[in-house]
């Protein structure tokens, strides 16, 4: 089996980035993906250069924090406060050549800052839930020439004609009660059948913006000493796992 390791939430804060940039030095971890309008992005852009680390994708957002827009040119995605809403709900009237403007002015920025993308991702899974959010990202995949990720299995046959590569499956397992040793062996054992397999994580070191910005505090520690400990770096020789990047999709 191949297996891509992705630290999600890069940028977001200062200890999350070099939690994650650590993991891929050290760890199992071989990607990462970055949120644009993250606390720590043009930094952690910059402390990966240092590093040498180039596996580094996009983490398009409309559940957190600002847009990379002006809150008047996306005025359905935000709040009074101009930040976005905290999660996607059928209440939410989206404009949805708003959302392509904003996740496209995400990528764009991107690319300012570092090169092309590895891949795509969405924090929340947001395009899950919403059939039109899914098409813009794959649009846009489709566009930028990048392959995303696929949150739901029900949803391959869109990114089959599309035209989108992504990875055969994923997980999102190794996660909160599920952050342990044990769990992430068992979890990676259970989809031995897959040729490609993405396992999503979230380590980090723990800083004070964290309990600012998110309620996913503690596991965050928890995972990032799991995945850099010999005894996982030791099952993955063992079961004859290949860590890979989305660019050897």
């Amino acid at each position: 089996m191949k297996l891509i390791v992705n630290g999600d939430d890069f940028g977001v804060t200062k200890g999350v980035t070099l939690g994650i940039l650590d993991c891929m030095e050290n760890g199992i971890v071989t990607e990462t993906t970055a949120m644009v309008n993250g606390l720590y992005f043009e930094e952690g852009i910059r402390e990966a250069e240092n590093r040498g680390i180039d596996k580094i994708g996009i983490h398009l957002t409309l559940t957190w924090g600002k847009p990379i827009l002006p809150a008047r040119e996306v005025p359905t995605l935000v709040d009074n406060m101009g930040n976005f809403h905290k999660s996607i709900s059928e209440k939410i009237e989206y404009n949805y050549e708003e959302v392509r403007d904003e996740l496209r002015a995400q990528i764009i920025k991107f690319k300012e800052f570092f090169k092309e993308p590895t891949h795509i991702d969405g924090h929340h899974h947001f395009y899950a839930f919403d059939e039109s959010l899914l098409e813009i990202v794959l649009d846009l995949s489709k566009e930028f020439n990048i392959p995303a990720r696929c949150p739901e299995d029900k949803m391959i046959r869109s990114y089959n004609i599309k035209g989108v590569k992504t990875t055969e499956c994923f997980t999102a397992e190794f996660y909160k009660n599920n952050a342990t040793l044990n769990k992430l062996m068992n979890i990676i054992s259970q989809y031995k059948h897959c040729e490609t397999l993405e396992l999503m994580c979230h380590p980090a070191y723990i800083d004070e913006d964290l309990f600012k910005v998110s309620t996913y505090v503690d596991y965050r520690k928890k995972e990032y000493e799991i995945l850099v400990s010999d005894t996982i770096k030791n099952f993955i020789n063992q079961a004859n796992i290949q860590l890979i990047s989305f660019n050897d999709i």
